[in-house]
């Protein structure tokens, strides 16, 4: 079995250094990364009901399990943003866009580590690295999410004059 530091490692490393390839702007990710929290925390209940009772109903044989669901809760609209923020940031841009990219990575670790196979879990918090994450965690969010919201200002007002100036020429 694969050590916990590298699946960590993984989890965190993967977003940041995906984000960058496809010139995805990131600040809009870890807001969506928040409102998939928002929906974990008050909707994983009816979306289990809901999937018990199509599961039920032999409209479907396969079964999502748990973990499935929960992960598709927390990280699905970050998917979906990322889909649709593909190419959307160009230039030197792209290297200060790795500024919400990390806080993605390190944020989708907070989210998704404690919903993985007990398995990679246990090998993961065993870690010291999760230990600093944990201890960091607050700091995490609060300053990843008033990154996230100064880039997402910054970058549409940025986008608005850049679409008045053409339309002015």
């Amino acid at each position: 079995m694969l050590n916990g530091t590298f699946w960590l490692a993984i989890i965190i490393l993967v977003p940041f250094i995906g984000t960058f390839l496809i010139s995805a702007n990131a600040a809009p990710i870890f807001l969506s990364l928040c409102l998939g929290y928002v929906l974990y925390s008050f909707d994983t209940h009816n979306a289990h009901s809901l999937l018990a009772s199509i599961h039920s109903s032999a409209i479907t044989h396969l079964k999502p399990t748990d973990i499935i669901v929960n992960l598709v809760l927390l990280i699905g609209p970050a998917v979906v943003t990322l889909i649709s923020q593909i190419h959307s940031v160009k230039g030197s841009n792209r290297f200060l866009n790795l500024i919400p990219a990390a806080f993605c990575g390190l944020f989708i670790a907070l989210l998704v580590v404690p919903t993985l196979p007990g398995s990679v879990m246990n090998s993961i918090i065993k870690t010291a690295y999760w230990g600093k994450l944990i201890h960091y965690q607050a700091m995490i969010v609060g300053v990843g999410a008033a990154v996230a919201l100064f880039f997402f200002w910054f970058n549409s007002k940025h986008a608005e004059s850049k679409k008045t100036s053409k339309a002015k020429s």
